[in-house]
């Protein structure tokens, strides 16, 4: 969960396989439908999210939400457009963000 106009904390996204040699984006849908495309960065380490374990080293990404990103409140929703290669082109299913007031 965020907050409207927060700032400097990373989204994380478990991909589950590897994308380390992939383009990666993360999509940030906006509750009237608009879509923010914003370059994700693999996870080169394993991470462990404490409400959503195991994240293994270049199977996840993570975005660091910079200031304007999250302007307004509502439900959100993410996902990750992984690009391989071979231009094979991989997307998430979306997941559920909320951002309050």
């Amino acid at each position: 969960m965020f907050n409207k106009g927060e700032s400097g904390d990373p989204i994380y996204f478990n991909v589950g396989q590897n994308i380390a040699a992939n383009t990666n984006q993360l999509l940030l849908k906006k509750p009237d439908g608009t879509e923010l495309i914003k370059t994700a960065t693999v996870g080169t380490t394993n991470f462990t999210s404490t409400t959503k374990g195991l994240f293994n080293a270049n199977e996840y990404v993570f975005y660091t939400v910079q200031i304007g990103d999250i302007d307004v409140a509502g439900q959100w929703q993410v996902r990750v457009v992984s690009t391989f290669p071979s231009g094979k082109v991989r997307n998430t299913r979306w997941q559920k963000a909320d951002v309050e007031h």
